[in-house]
């Protein structure tokens, strides 16, 4: 009888499992209904339930199962569920479902969760059980995603931030980085580059690259910013010791992400939104006009005459040869005449208003065993240089079925495909030359032969001829990336709290570049003859083709032990893993001189370079945390990871990294709780170690296999017996005692809450400390004869120390609701110890000691006034230029003699600056969201400051690069009235005097702060209006939400750089680099 009643469950159970996993594969999943999936386990239920009734002294367990949700229907994965009055109970998983025995119908079940008001319910075995908590006013309702789970807001005890859906799709960011921008505090930004398809570079803390992980499988920023926006559910931010669980990848912090779901009886949704948008360049710095650089010619011959103490020479025009007389400049300053125009090389390389669009479609939905979410992305941004784009197309589908009540499978299957196209102008960074080109061509020179398009001008520089820059004249650069990732798992919950998961994920990528240089010819016209000519050499005749192949294998697997019980006032939840990563990256590049611009074919005779190259990485670790509440009201986290790095020798690879935080809730003690002021007051601290071998883009504390002796092949070459042979080389001790940097991570912080959570906040102290930075120990030698040197020791620390903080206030009044938030962090690098320093003098250890300092000091001499007449250079005694003044002329900077010893040089040299190109040590940010009868406003204000700028080349030295300057340079400068006449008085100007081929005058070859500034900005970075269509009149065409919104991006910036018409988040020292664009757009979303 028991084997008859097994063996029907059994054939029940697969039944039931059939179509789940058949769903998991089809997009036909949202056909299934509760009811029917219900019934399929009932014969099964049943056939228990009669085996049971032949024994007079056994009584059934009922088996209760349900969903839990908060009002707007969101799942709540971790609510207990306790029969009352007993220990019994279950916790709910990811997906807010649960299942648990009762002694008979109508038992009553508590479902208590953190932030949520607990509600008694009656069980019920009839139907599946959907429950709704509210949330409670008075506590922190937020689920939060932690390393390797989630927990209640009110129970984290680590300094971890989040950030939702609605935030990040606020922003019309191409890249997921810069949807963080200024969201959540601890995150610090900058956009040094912002050509189509660029991200921003976000640090958490100022520690360096994060690691980010996702949907639980460590990934890298490149598949963070190419994930499709609208798939983004949640972003958490581990920042302290939180992120030791994840070992020696974990000491810049963590960037988890979690992409959408289908939701537990949610009938299909059908969602679309898009937008369209127009971009320009917040700023760029435009070059001189014609009359400006003809003038800047004969202003610099007439100054560099008189500070040689000579005449003048005739300056004559680079293009036409003819001298450039004071009527001739005339001409060039009306620009009426035939040959005396002017050409603006910014207009002709930059187009306005160029577009950038997106579009999103997803499916979500889900039945009692089976959730879904599909979701088809395609987002474009042109260049504002034409031939110039990005593209990508998303894809993502996330299934789970519950094959059995306490078995659930799923999976995460995500591609995507990202077009990048350029025209194959000079050098393979083909963003770079077109805006070198507009500081490099004369505004005198025609981009065309007698300004007839078919005729390409030789210009002094053709390859940077704006003329050139067209796919079908000098050939196209095509990159694609295609990439394909398969996460799969297997889940199952036993009936005592313990959870088992299985997942395996595979991820490739693909890589292809396509380049082809063409040749073309140049020409220049004869007016006489009225006819174009070209000569050999004229154009560009230096033809290339190049491919490069690169693939890239991701295997991912890991075992994962859950346990959440509560036992009366104590919760306890544990967390037991172990996984392994490996990748496999090949790479192969194939470089040839095409015989003509036709044949794309490469051919071995043809091929000047070729490279093939692989590299292999893997790591491994055991995991394990467990959580500790009483009352949820003393908190305590307690965790551990031993985690193994291939880099190191056999023995040497694994380290452990423990972490330990608690939290007291001062709120739920007796004396606190009920107060109507204070709503949430919670201390928490954390400590704990975590490793670093990458200090990112490969750049590794040790080689790989650096542990290994022997030799390195091939390295260096000879000729014997007129063969080309290729040489070895000993590769040196073997490194085995190098192990990663240990970093101590401390920090202390506060939640609070008021007046019932309508003002809320947070505030933290950190510091990250490292130790056994990588340094050479100069003073043990050995014989020259050896070869080489001793490897590097763990020898020097440092470390990052900071503050952040978080206050948010949200309330309504009549029809009007708001929030109103604001958050900031500073964080600066101190570095603490160098290994046995060494200096010369006092001095020099002040300049040059990295001893209890701060870390990124920039140096260099500090500009006092400006030299107003040829008198006071005369009279002035200190030596200024290093040459007794004599190269020093009115407008000349006046650098301090701090020492007083009547010499500038680098004893005069002082901090005046902070660290350059990498994100603002001072971060901050306002967000603000109004809301009245469907109409939305929402703003978002970021701001940064102690961040250095140093403007070199095109941004300093004037003609640099024989081309020209900013406008500016030309024209806000120290000159004489009549550049004709040097004994016209000087006209003051805020540049020195100018001076072509000047680069090593003291104005421009000496740091100083007059070059060097000290960046501060405050940008308006989104400004959004919405309106949500009534549901009535939705209702009545089938729609359930739509949504239209007008939408401006960067849309204005205050800031102390405004006068060098750049903007202040690029880092290219000469200006040459796609800074941010503003985009106004308007889009919609709608929902059936």
């Amino acid at each position: 009888m028991k084997r008859r009643i097994r063996t029907a469950f059994v054939r029940s159970a697969v039944r039931g499992s059939l179509v789940p996993l058949a769903l998991c594969a089809t997009v036909s999943v949202a056909s299934g209904a509760p009811d029917d999936d219900h019934a399929r386990y009932a014969p099964a239920t049943k056939s228990l339930t009669t085996a049971a009734s032949t024994s007079p002294t056994l009584r059934a367990d009922v088996t209760v199962r349900g969903v839990v949700t908060d009002t707007k229907g969101e799942a709540l994965p971790g609510v207990n569920v306790v029969l009352k009055g007993t220990t019994r109970g279950v916790t709910t998983d990811a997906q807010g479902q649960f299942t648990l025995n009762v002694p008979e119908e109508g038992s009553t079940l508590v479902f208590s969760f953190i932030g949520f008001q607990t509600q008694e319910l009656p069980a019920s075995s009839t139907a599946r059980m959907s429950i709704k908590l509210a949330a409670d006013e008075k506590a922190l309702d937020e689920v939060v995603v932690v390393g390797y789970g989630t927990q209640s807001r009110a129970t984290v005890t680590g300094a971890v931030s989040s950030v939702k859906s609605e935030d990040i799709l606020r922003t019309p960011a191409v890249a997921a980085t810069s949807a963080l921008v200024g969201r959540v505090p601890g995150i610090t930004a900058r956009q040094p580059d912002a050509r189509p398809g660029a991200g921003s570079t976000i640090q958490i803390r100022n520690l360096g690259d994060p690691l980010y992980v996702i949907d639980g499988i460590v990934s890298d920023v490149g598949q963070f910013n190419n994930l499709g926006i609208a798939d983004i559910e949640n972003v958490s931010i581990l920042k302290d010791a939180s992120a030791a669980i994840y070992g020696l990848r974990a000491a810049n912090g963590v960037v988890l992400v979690t992409t959408k779901r289908g939701k537990t009886g949610q009938k299909p949704t059908i969602s679309i939104s898009g937008y369209y948008g127009l971009q320009n360049f917040t700023k760029y710095p435009h070059p001189a006009n014609a009359y400006q650089h003809q003038r800047a010619l004969v202003e610099s011959e007439q100054n560099l005459a008189q500070q040689a103490r000579r005449a003048p020479n005739v300056v004559n025009d680079p293009v036409s040869g003819a001298p450039l007389t004071a009527a001739e400049l005339e001409k060039w300053r009306a620009g009426t005449e035939n040959g005396y125009k002017s050409y603006d090389y910014y207009k002709m390389v930059m187009r306005p208003n160029v577009p950038q669009y997106y579009a999103n479609a997803s499916l979500s939905g889900g039945t009692d065993n089976v959730t879904y979410y599909l979701s088809g992305t395609h987002l474009s941004q042109e260049a504002l240089i034409k031939d110039f784009h990005f593209k990508r197309t998303n894809l993502q589908s996330n299934i789970e079925a519950r094959v059995t009540p306490r078995l659930k499978i799923g999976t995460q299957i995500s591609a995507r495909y990202e077009d990048r196209f350029q025209a194959g102008v000079p050098g393979l960074d083909d963003y770079f030359n077109p805006f070198l080109s507009i500081f490099s061509m004369w505004p005198t020179e025609r981009p065309y032969a007698n300004d007839n398009p078919k005729y390409i001008n030789q210009t002094h520089n053709v390859n940077v001829n704006p003329a050139t820059y067209d796919k079908d004249i000098t050939g196209p650069i095509q990159e694609d990336w295609r990439a394909a990732k398969a996460n799969l798992f297997a889940e199952y919950s036993f009936d005592f709290g313990l959870t088992a998961r299985a997942t395996g994920s595979y991820n490739y990528t693909n890589f292809n570049f396509d380049g082809f240089e063409y040749t073309y010819n140049a020409y220049q016209y004869d007016a006489a003859k009225d006819t174009y000519f070209t000569q050999p050499g004229w154009g560009n005749q230096n033809p290339w083709r190049e491919t490069r192949r690169r693939n890239i294998l991701d295997r991912f697997g890991q075992l994962q032990l859950t346990y959440n019980k509560q036992f009366g006032d104590h919760g306890v939840a544990a967390v037991a893993a172990y996984e392994r990563y490996d990748t496999d990256d090949r790479n192969s590049v194939i470089h040839t001189v095409p015989p003509n611009n036709t044949i794309p074919i490469q051919l071995f005779a043809s091929q000047d370079y070729l490279a093939d190259d692989r590299s292999e990485r893997a790591r491994a670790g055991y995991i394990g945390r467990v959580n500790y509440n009483y009352k949820q009201k003393y908190l305590l986290e307690v965790l551990g990871r031993y985690d193994g790095s291939w880099l190191f020798a056999p023995g040497k690879r694994y380290g452990f990294f423990p972490a330990a935080s608690v939290g007291w809730r001062l709120t739920e003690e007796p004396f606190l709780k009920g107060s109507s002021v204070l709503s949430e007051l919670k201390l928490r601290g954390s400590y704990g170690r975590t490793g670093l071998d990458d200090y990112g883009n490969n750049n590794f504390v040790v080689a790989p296999y650096s542990y290994v002796p022997g030799y390195d092949f091939p390295s260096g070459s000879a000729i014997f017996n007129g063969n080309y042979v290729f040489g070895v080389r000993p590769r040196g001790l073997p490194i085995t005692t190098l192990s990663w940097v240990t970093n101590i991570s401390s920090n202390v912080g506060v939640d609070f809450g008021f007046l019932n959570g309508k003002i809320s906040g947070q505030f933290d102290v950190f510091e990250r400390r490292r130790k056994g930075l990588p340094a050479a120990q100069y003073d043990i030698l050995l014989p020259s004869e050896v070869g080489y040197g001793l490897p590097q020791a763990n020898l020097n620390s440092d470390a990052t120390r900071g503050l952040e903080g978080l206050i948010t206030y949200s309330n309504q009044a009549g029809g009007l609701t708001y929030t109103v938030s604001a958050n900031a962090t500073l964080a600066r690098r101190r570095d603490l110890q160098q290994y046995k320093p060494r200096f010369g003098n006092s001095i020099n250890e002040y300049r040059n000691s990295f001893v209890n300092r701060w870390g990124d000091i920039n140096w260099g001499y500090q500009v006092i006034g400006q030299f107003q007449s040829e008198q006071q250079i005369a009279d002035y005694t200190v030596n200024n230029d290093g040459q007794g003044n004599r190269t020093q002329l009115p407008g000349d900077f006046i650098y301090k003699d701090v020492n007083n010893d009547g010499l500038i040089n680098g004893l005069d040299e002082r901090p005046i600056g902070y660290i350059e190109g990498a994100p603002p040590l001072f971060n901050y940010a306002f967000n603000t969201t109004l809301g009245y009868k469907g109409f939305t406003l929402s703003f978002d204000i970021v701001g940064a400051s102690m961040q250095t700028f140093r403007r070199e080349v095109e941004m300093r030295i004037p003609f640099q690069n024989n081309g020209t300057s900013p406008d500016y340079i030309f024209e806000d400068r120290w000159h004489h009235a009549d550049p004709y006449n040097s004994d016209s008085p000087w006209i003051p100007g805020k540049y020195p005097p100018i001076r072509r081929d000047a680069a090593g005058h003291a104005n421009y070859n000496n740091r100083n702060d007059f070059w060097v500034t000290n960046v501060r900005y405050l940008r308006l970075r989104n400004l959004e209006v919405g309106y949500n269509l009534p549901k009535p009149v939705l209702s009545k065409v089938g729609v359930s939400a739509c949504r239209v919104y007008v939408n401006a991006t960067n849309l204005y910036v205050l800031t102390n750089i405004k006068d060098l018409d750049t903007d202040p988040e690029i880092s290219s020292n000469g200006g040459l680099v796609y800074p941010p664009q503003r985009l106004f757009n308007a889009g919609f979303a709608i929902s059936f």
